[in-house]
């Protein structure tokens, strides 16, 4: 990567939010962080980063409603966006959503496997 890929992480639990920081900084990514969907957003207009990652349940913009905002906006449609929950289950979700995230993972997370989802969606080999 010649360029620091920016992410940005949004989650009202902080102990993700430093998980997801710690993991993703040491593969060499820009993180930027919010503990509600508005900040969120501001932040996904500003940074412009590679990929989104937000939970579903979250004060202010909720994570499906994120996520339809950056993907139906032209300048934001082709961040990555993956979506996390410990609610809603793979399936039912799947139907309910009407956002088109890129990934979705249930909670609690499998560091390991949100780490090769996140390399897959941006086109990083490990």
């Amino acid at each position: 990567m010649s360029e620091m890929k920016k992410v940005v992480v949004v989650d009202d639990d902080r102990k993700i939010i430093i998980l997801l920081e710690k993991a993703l900084t040491e593969k060499g990514f820009q993180v930027f962080s919010a503990v509600e969907g508005t900040k969120a957003l501001e932040l996904v207009k500003k940074e412009r980063p590679a990929l989104l990652i937000s939970d579903i349940l979250q004060p202010g913009i909720d994570g499906i409603s994120l996520c339809q905002e950056v993907k139906q906006d032209p300048e934001l449609g082709d961040i990555a966006v993956i979506l996390m929950t410990g609610v809603y289950k793979q399936a039912s979700f799947k139907t309910e959503m009407n956002c088109k995230p890129d990934a979705f993972i249930e909670k609690p997370l499998d560091i390991n496997q949100l780490k090769a989802m996140i390399l897959e969606e941006l086109g990083i080999g490990n």
